[in-house]
């Protein structure tokens, strides 16, 4: 198991573990449900160890062979972290012109959804998102949980803590939006 740990400080931790017996008791604490949220992360062989704040990881990478635990985000189907902002920016100028002309609005009708991620710190990350038009707001659904969960490929999963977050931008293929509570309405000027 490869873990990939990327902190609000621009600083970055790579951590292995090869014996099964090990990883496997690694994979359960990386549950999405209290990964951000139980205190201290403590990392290491006992000399030297780390002592990780979890309000300071922007996100963890994993590449393991053992199944991820996922955290199931209601109607979507699929969250994919994309290779970087070329991959996005190709996607966006696509699939936006084509979202804004035939909108979907009804429940089932396919949801697709572009993400831009950036971090305390500056870092980024972009997903893809797939599932079913539903009278739920996507904010609350992608964005409330304690961690975002995302594929990365074959054999690889993020975890993003939206504590971190400064901002996302999104861009969806809905016609019309359940927004939440609070909502400042405002023709976006921003790029």
């Amino acid at each position: 198991m490869q873990l990939t740990i990327v902190r609000t400080d621009g600083n970055t931790g790579r951590y292995t573990q090869d014996m099964p017996r090990r990883e496997a008791m690694l994979q359960r604490r990386l549950d999405p449900r209290s990964l951000f949220c139980s205190g201290p992360i403590v990392i290491g062989v006992l000399n030297p160890f780390t002592v990780l704040n979890p309000d300071e990881i922007c996100w963890i990478e994993v590449e393991s062979d053992l199944a991820t635990i996922s955290l199931p985000v209601p109607h979507l189907d699929h969250v994919r972290c994309l290779q970087g902002r070329e991959e996005y920016e190709r996607l966006l100028a696509r699939q936006w012109p084509r979202w804004r002309k035939a909108a979907k609005g009804k429940a089932g009708d396919l949801l697709e959804a572009l993400v831009e991620l950036t971090f305390r710190g500056g870092a980024q990350l972009h997903f893809h998102l797939t599932g079913k038009v539903a009278d739920v707001s996507l904010v609350e659904a992608v964005f409330g949980a304690p961690a975002i969960v995302a594929d990365m490929g074959p054999r690889k999963t993020v975890y993003v803590n939206p504590k971190t977050l400064v901002r996302a931008r999104v861009y969806h293929s809905k016609n019309q939006v359940a927004y939440p509570h609070g909502i400042w309405v405002a023709e976006a000027d921003e790029v």
